[in-house]
């Protein structure tokens, strides 16, 4: 699969105004995604994949940042029901054992990123920004900052006044969390990302600590709207409004005509 990966990743055409990629990648359900390449930032909306998937996909878009082809790859996506533990997590931080969690369909993962557990379901806006922070001139507060106020940007949109906390880092509202980030730093590019929920079915955090919080009360979009949006349109908004924040030249969008 990651030759795959990298072959997308590299496949190219010309489009309008900007010289983009066509990016297809199959998604194992005979889904394909469009995406776009050659500018100082990509946007490519992977729709609803595996989260292993999303690993590999951050794995090829990470090597094609490192050699320089890219400033960075912001990748827009949602998962299928998971766990995933940053490298800080503590068995106690899961309220189910991960046999008990697979019987009900949730995997569980352990990854290299910061913060404590957290669950992805489908309906939740994902985007994983691949960025070389040096390329960019940012900071790794910087890059939260402008992750924080994307969220907050889109969240206003919809009617939610959250505030984000740079010392428990995501987005409130009062001392309900709606949203998580936790970024993992390699020789100055960045992997995984950050989420909004927007589904109000949220069961799935009761099964861990939120971020090593016991008890953490959590919301989302349809919870304090009443609607439900479409997460692969709040994906790829949130990474746009990411990528007009980080980036020099703004970001090549991922729709080809």
């Amino acid at each position: 699969m990651n030759q795959e990966y990298r072959r997308i990743l590299a496949t190219t055409c010309t489009c309008r105004r900007v010289t983009e990629s066509r990016l297809v990648l199959p998604t194992g359900d005979g889904a394909t995604i469009g995406g776009c390449g050659p500018g100082d930032l990509d946007i490519v909306a992977l729709g609803l994949v595996p989260y292993a998937s999303g690993l590999e996909a951050q794995t090829e878009a990470a090597a094609r940042v490192r050699d320089g082809k890219r400033a960075g790859i912001l990748l827009a996506l949602r998962h299928p029901p998971v766990i995933t533990l940053g490298h800080r997590s503590t068995p106690d931080e899961l309220h189910l054992g991960p046999v008990a969690l697979q019987s009900i369909g949730v995997k569980v993962y352990q990854v290299n990123r910061g913060g404590g557990a957290t669950f992805h379901y489908p309906e939740q806006a994902v985007v994983y920004p691949i960025l070389d922070l040096r390329r960019l001139h940012l900071t790794v507060p910087q890059l939260l900052q402008a992750t924080g106020d994307a969220v907050l940007e889109l969240l206003h949109g919809f009617g939610i006044d959250a505030i984000w906390d740079p010392d428990r880092p995501g987005a409130y509202v009062k001392d309900a969390k709606i949203a998580s980030v936790g970024f993992h730093l390699t020789r100055e590019i960045t992997t995984h990302g950050v989420a909004i929920n927007l589904g109000r079915d949220l069961r799935g955090f009761d099964y861990i600590d939120p971020c090593k919080v016991r008890s953490q009360v959590i919301s989302s979009v349809e919870s304090l709207a009443g609607e439900c949006p479409d997460p692969d349109q709040v994906s790829l908004a949130l990474a746009r409004a990411i990528a007009r924040r980080v980036g020099n030249r703004g970001a090549c969008e991922n729709h080809c005509s």
